[in-house]
């Protein structure tokens, strides 16, 4: 037994003093030391028969490669008890790939692993692995490696476990870094061998990159990618978008880098329709993170705003060149008029009915256009409502209006063909019962969310204070004046200053919503999102914010003008000049607010007209009418 010992030291000696890896000693080892409680415990001496019976009694027992390298072990005790050295034939059971590399990739390694001295064996034989594959694909240099090859690797390369290749890659794509640094090649190489990237990197033929031309923009770089995506943290996006938009980018670069093509419009999204299905379910916000890219590119910023479709082409496109001019002219006139979008938006959908009914019936100019013509597109013309329809018809007379200004039409009166098919009518004022107000004050602020308390918030300001939905979400800190109490605003509506006082309720509830609840954000609104980018609130969150708290209307009489208007009838019942609720509103005449009279049943009713003053017969029926 103590021969075997000592033959077993040697070949440890051997293993250590030719530097094969810890891995292979430490299976030696294992082999041996089982062997020699094997025979203790057997009461029986070291042989070649033994050893080799020990091996198949549990080959059943032993999975394949266990099986081979403690035989190969064997071999190598053998050779030392019979000649005093391991022969050729059973140096390597499987020769480590370090050593079968060639001296040129060897010394990469090696000037590798001398650079970076914390790197432990997992290195050597991670790359070491990397190299014999790129050797026996005929490459002899680094230089030649591209992205087909590394994605072969990735493909051939198998493992024991998932888990396995995934190191294994993790400390190749290090040495990749080390290469890319070196200049000996492409930084996207590392990259791109990453099981998250790999399945989504796909090609374009040379037919399909030629075709493709459009605005380029400069070169997509990673530190570019890195100062984008700076911007968006900046923006207070949050991880999960952070995440999904270095992802993309990534592949777009991988895609660039492995085509030496220059990003442009068209190639984009060309390169996206193709990767589009590998996405899954977030191809959405793929798809916003490469146009917030692109204007990046442009301006420098984040836009933080609506981003839409850029493949859907508008609908201006379908039009002829004579309609689509004076369009396009007429809108760009309202907008340095300063209209609002949401206006100009309006200008558009009524117009663009009105030229596309015009491109249908074959007319080839505005000066061909007759009443008649535009009686016939009236008729056609449908809409859900005749107010609907008369909001279009008016945007439609001041087009034509305009296009006689213009000289296109002779006519100065043709824009009266199109009627006016609603009259005025008069509603009745709805507002908030006793009893919802009641149940809106009654609300603890105490148990609310952070979102909940900030639409208590802008409900309480409106309840209290009159302000329109759209006044309350453009609110910013300078318009609060706490020292005094006061909100100051600029009425968006009118234009008008507005001064109002602030209780002291619906002060302490903004307080403490600002204090508590409201995000970390540079943004100068006091109400934002609380979902990143953290932007401005539309006025539509408004009326959410009374539903969530009244509950949703059966009648659909509420939206959120209804606080506005209760608040008026509020001060109203408590006997207010109509002068003063006229300026609470920050209405520029009294006439508007006398819609609210009605409201005063109290007061009505001390101010009845007799019958025989109103000349209205006591007797009833037809013939007394």
């Amino acid at each position: 037994m103590k021969q075997f010992e000592t033959n077993v030291a040697t070949i440890l000696k051997f293993l250590k003093d030719e530097n094969f890896s810890p891995s292979e000693i430490s299976a030696h080892k294992v082999c041996y030391k089982e062997l020699h409680s094997f025979l203790v415990d057997a009461g029986k001496v070291y042989s070649s028969e033994t050893a080799y019976q020990w091996i198949e009694e549990r080959k059943p027992f032993w999975n394949h490669r266990k099986y081979t390298s403690s035989r190969h072990f064997l071999d190598q005790l053998e050779d030392i008890r019979k000649a005093g050295s391991i022969s050729v034939e059973h140096l390597y059971c499987r020769k480590p790939p370090y050593y079968q590399l060639s001296p040129n990739f060897r010394s990469i390694l090696d000037d590798f692993i001398a650079a970076h001295p914390e790197n432990d064996d997992r290195h050597r034989i991670a790359c070491a692995r990397f190299l014999l594959y790129l050797q026996k694909e005929g490459l002899d240099s680094v230089e030649h490696l591209d992205y087909d090859i590394l994605l072969r690797f990735h493909k051939d390369d198998h493992h024991s476990s998932a888990k396995s290749k995934d190191v294994y890659e993790d400390l190749i794509r290090k040495f990749l870094n080390y290469l890319a640094e070196k200049g000996l090649c492409s930084p996207g190489l590392s990259l791109a061998l990453n099981k998250q990237m790999s399945h989504q990197i796909i090609t374009l033929s040379d037919e399909e990159l030629h075709r493709n031309s459009g605005k380029e923009y400069q070169s997509v770089t990673i530190p570019l990618i890195d100062e984008f995506l700076a911007g968006m943290a900046k923006a207070r996006y949050g991880k999960t978008v952070l995440k999904g938009s270095r992802h993309i980018l990534t592949l777009l670069y991988i895609f660039l880098d492995m085509h030496q093509a220059v990003l442009n419009d068209t190639l984009l999204w060309c390169w996206f329709n193709q990767i589009k299905p590998l996405l899954g379910s977030g191809w959405k916000q793929h798809r916003r993170s490469l146009c917030q890219f692109l204007t990046f590119l442009e301006t420098g910023s984040i836009e933080i705003g609506y981003t839409g479709d850029p493949l859907r082409s508008r609908q201006e496109d379908s039009l002829s060149l004579w309609l689509r001019e004076p369009l396009a002219d007429y809108l760009q006139l309202l907008k340095r008029e300063g209209w609002r979008p949401s206006t100009i938006a309006m200008q558009r959908s009524s117009n663009l009915r009105f030229c596309k009914y015009l491109q249908s019936i074959n007319i080839i100019s505005f000066s061909e256009v007759t009443p008649s013509i535009i009686k016939d597109f009236n008729v056609q013309d449908c809409h859900d409502t005749p107010e609907g329809k008369a909001a279009y018809n008016c945007r439609i007379r001041r087009f034509i209006i305009y296009l006689y200004e213009q000289g296109m039409i002779d006519d100065p009166y043709l824009f009266r063909a199109l009627p006016n098919v609603s009259s005025p009518k008069t509603s009745v004022i709805r507002t908030l019962s006793k009893e919802e107000v009641s149940a809106i004050w009654a609300v603890d602020s105490d148990m609310l969310s952070p979102e909940a308390l900030r639409d208590y918030a802008m409900l309480c300001i409106g309840l209290s204070m009159g302000f329109r939905a759209s006044d309350i979400t453009g609110l910013c800190f300078q318009n609060v004046d706490w020292k005094h109490r006061t909100i100051r605003i600029i009425q968006q509506k009118t234009g008008k200053i507005l001064v109002m006082p602030m209780p002291v309720k619906t002060g302490n509830i903004l307080f403490r919503y600002l204090r508590d609840g409201r995000p970390k954000s540079d943004e100068p609104f006091l109400f934002i999102g609380h979902k990143a980018p953290y932007g401005r609130l539309t006025r539509s969150v408004c009326s959410k914010a009374l539903t969530r708290f009244i509950g949703p209307s059966t009648d659909k009489r509420y939206g959120f003008h209804v606080v506005r208007k209760t608040f008026a009838t509020q001060l109203l019942e408590g006997s207010t000049k109509v002068e003063l609720i006229s300026d609470s509103l920050g209405h520029s005449t009294d006439d508007t607010v006398r819609k609210y009279l009605s409201l005063d049943e109290k007061r009505m009713r001390l101010c009845p007209l007799s019958l025989e003053e109103t000349c209205i017969s006591y007797k009833g029926g037809a013939f007394h009418a």
